[in-house]
């Protein structure tokens, strides 16, 4: 029986429900030394003076370093380099000179106990020129917006082979990515029927349950980092460069993280903890950040969405152009590479012959921005799919018969020109809107007033979004003498079953019992290169890499016991933890190695994926293959208090393959919980006269709990018609999450005869929405 496919048991479960699933915030190594770090109030300032007099006397504390040390430092010939990024290196380890958002490192105080270095931090004095301050991308565009970087520093490579980069706009913009397909303006000329509308949604944090911690040793010129990273190389890439080191001088251990969701896909924490142990060489330094400190760390995009949309009285669409400002944060971080994604995804899963984009990563004095769960189509899917539906509304049409006439079908061709198959968008809507009893016709059909002052209406959305390409796995299988297999990778466990999904696929490519298969935690220095754990792509990559090299290890277990039986390899049967030729019982794998003295047999095999896109244009391949989902909710709206209540949610993800349906549901349901999130009540609040966070607690930014989901939901993953053998794997940890806000904001507009452009919808907002929309001369 086949391991793939079926609910197994978890290997490590009785150590995730005891206690002891080991995580990096769990080490304290012998002698390590803690550091805390000093952070700016302001938003945007320049640093006139940092006192440390005062903590470096302070008992217990062994070095105090600021970013006059490193620009000192910088000068020695082996000295660290102070600033990094994943793309551009714009950041510094600690502000030099100068801050650009409240909560920018600014010192820090290393010392034998982490009371000591709080207690030296807490005397460092910091004397500042406070500046004019800029929070969201369309303010910093404006002609008057100050300026946070006076020139945007590159590399002489690319960090990435999918980046493009364009980042000589100036102004504030680090990247702008252009997308062309087709002739717009003739495309809108021959439209019976134009709408533009803009939408906006805010920053937001991550919130994973651990937060960034990172354990830096430097001994002579080898580095040891442990971390609570989801790239291990990445951040060897990054220290290396850090320190000056060649890359085989960094030595990078992750076990499990407790959650990520894009926080932790970059280096943010381990170019400064590798800083700081550079400056007490030969004993580990560690720092654990605090929950407020995560929020200072990295956060999600916040965003602008122009749309125009042409189109014919029957709903075929002509044309759409597109401008989205990103909120990148005070430092481009990954946003160069994000806006790529968002931008050529806002042309959204239609067939759209003409699309121009226009994507921009533009500095704000906020918290640096990175990738998040849904990697930018969060963003723009709640733009485009609240304009499809003010289209079919312009149109008199049912929302989900609109979507039928233009949704992109297999054989079309999405805006980068890349054609589309293995694609059931069509099926996924239907499912979707028979789950929750979803009646054709106009809004007037499905509203429903179910109380005084209580109104129910309903919503749909369909979503496409990709996984990085060109990408690449690798990974080794070892067969030992008792022929017990282990696979060697570079995949994380985040919580996603990743372990245990590629034993199942190890088991049943090789033959070896699931029991007797073990999956490694990532080591830089022992398991082999993978590019990330991210993107929805660790099951379809890694998952490939590892049925190849069992097939490649069948294969020599094939050789092997051609030679020792005498008979040619293609006659050899291998399978189900035996070698057979001819109808005999044949040798266990143990046997075989035994007779053969092997000692045991190792393989290893890589699966990559081509693609990249034109510069100028934007046309070519982004993806293997489109992930894609279909949401439908419910919700009921009190008028009086414009509080919003999801009564009935249905999303459904197409998955090719399930390999663990447990986990592969669980995933599901994890992003049924953020995308509510981020429909009703998250947002970062920047403001005061500091320009500070507001809500840098989950006192104050409110993460759904399981009281705000719905009363009613439910999660489908639909498989290959065709059947599991020969079926592609989808990715299914983000691919449904963007689609559930949507579908909210839809049915909150259905209910309310108007939609509202901005998110989070919470009670506020939407009672203003109400207000306006019962004023004779109101707009939306």
């Amino acid at each position: 029986m086949k391991a793939s496919g079926r609910r197994v048991d978890v290997g490590d479960a009785r150590d995730r429900t005891i206690g002891r699933y080991p995580y990096v915030i769990d080490r304290v190594p012998a002698g390590c030394l803690h550091a805390v770090l000093v952070r700016s109030p302001h938003a945007h300032a320049h640093l006139r003076s940092v006192d440390v007099t005062a903590a470096r006397a302070t008992r217990g504390v062994v070095a105090v370093v600021t970013g006059e040390d490193l620009t000192r430092w910088q000068e020695q010939p082996d000295g660290p380099f102070p600033y990094y990024g994943p793309v551009l290196p714009d950041r510094p380890v600690l502000a030099i000179g100068r801050v650009r958002f409240a909560g920018e490192p600014v010192a820090a105080v290393i010392a034998r106990d982490v009371d000591a270095a709080r207690e030296a931090a807490a005397t460092i004095t910091v004397d500042y020129d406070v500046l004019p301050a800029v929070f969201t991308p369309d303010a910093a565009m404006a002609p008057d917006a100050p300026i946070l970087h006076e020139h945007v520093p590159t590399r002489d490579v690319m960090t990435f082979p999918d980046l493009v980069l364009h980042t000589d706009d100036g102004g504030n913009v680090c990247n702008h990515f252009r997308l062309r397909r087709g002739d717009v303006d003739a495309g809108f000329a021959a439209s019976d029927h134009i709408l533009s509308h803009e939408f906006r949604t805010p920053q937001q944090q991550h919130v994973p349950l651990e937060p960034h911690v990172t354990i830096a040793t430097v001994r002579g010129d080898t580095v040891d980092i442990q971390t609570s990273a989801a790239s291990p190389f990445t951040v060897r890439s990054q220290v290396a460069e850090t320190l000056r080191l060649p890359e085989s001088r960094v030595r990078v251990r992750v076990l499990n993280v407790g959650g990520a969701y894009g926080a932790k896909t970059y280096p943010r924490l381990e170019p400064l903890v590798a800083v700081l142990a550079w400056a007490v060489r030969g004993r580990p330094v560690r720092v654990e950040l605090t929950r407020a400190e995560e929020f200072a760390t990295v956060a999600r995009h916040s965003s602008v969405v122009r749309i125009r949309t042409g189109f014919r009285s029957d709903g075929t669409l002509l044309a759409r152009r597109v401008e989205v400002l990103w909120g990148a944060g005070a430092y481009a971080d990954i946003s160069p590479r994000t806006i790529k994604n968002g931008g050529y995804s806002s042309a959204g899963p239609y067939d759209i012959p003409n699309v121009s984009i226009d994507s921009y990563a533009v500095y704000t004095n906020t918290t640096p921005s990175g990738g998040f769960r849904g990697y930018a189509i969060p963003q723009v899917a709640w733009a485009y799919e609240n304009h499809t539906d003010l289209i079919a509304e312009h149109l008199d049409l049912d929302p989900a018969e609109l979507r039928h006439r233009v949704l992109l079908r297999p054989g079309d061709a999405f805006a980068t020109g890349q054609t589309i198959e293995d694609f059931h968008l069509a099926a996924l809507l239907d499912t979707a809107c028979d789950r929750i009893g979803w009646k054709p016709g106009p809004a007037s059909a499905r509203r429903v007033v179910v109380a005084p002052g209580i109104v129910r209406g309903k919503g749909v959305s369909t979503i496409l979004k990709t996984t990085v390409t060109p990408s690449t796995s690798t990974v080794a299988l070892k067969l030992d003498e008792g022929a017990n297999l282990t696979v060697v990778c570079s995949t994380v466990e985040i919580g996603q079953g990743a372990r245990t999904v590629l034993a199942q696929l190890a088991a049943d490519a090789t033959g070896v019992p699931l029991e007797r298969v073990h999956v490694t935690y990532p080591d830089s220095a022992v398991t082999a290169w993978d590019q990330t754990t991210s993107s929805s792509r660790s099951t379809l990559m890694m998952g490939v890499a590892v049925e190849r090299a069992g097939e490649r290890l069948r294969g020599e277990l094939a050789r092997r016991a051609g030679a020792l039986l005498g008979v040619p390899a293609t006659t050899v049967d291998v399978r189900a933890d035996r070698v057979r030729s001819g109808l005999g019982p044949g040798l266990s794998y143990a046997e075989l190695i035994s007779r053969a003295k092997l000692g045991g047999v190792t393989v290893s095999e890589v699966h990559a994926s081509d693609g990249g896109l034109d510069p100028e244009t934007g046309q070519g391949v982004v993806t293997p293959h489109f992930y894609h989902a279909a949401a439908a909710a419910e919700v009921e709206v009190d008028l009086e208090t414009g509080t919003v209540r999801v009564v009935d949610l249905h999303v459904e993800s197409y998955a090719g393959r399930v390999i663990h349906p447990t986990f592969a549901e669980l995933q599901c349901e994890g992003n049924v919980a953020f995308g509510i999130g981020q429909a009703l009540s998250e947002a970062m609040v920047w403001g005061g006269e500091s320009g500070a966070l507001l809500n840098d607690s989950l006192l104050d930014y409110r993460i759904p709990s399981v009281r705000d989901l719905p009363e009613t939901f439910t999660v489908g993953m639909t498989e290959d018609p065709a059947g599991p053998d020969g079926a592609r794997i989808h990715g299914l940890g983000e691919t449904g999450s963007p689609a559930v806000p949507a579908a909210i904001g839809n049915a909150v507009a259905e209910a309310l005869g108007t939609h509202i452009r901005e998110l989070p919808l919470h009670p506020e907002r939407v009672w203003k929405a109400v207000r306006a929309a019962a004023e004779p001369s109101a707009g939306t």
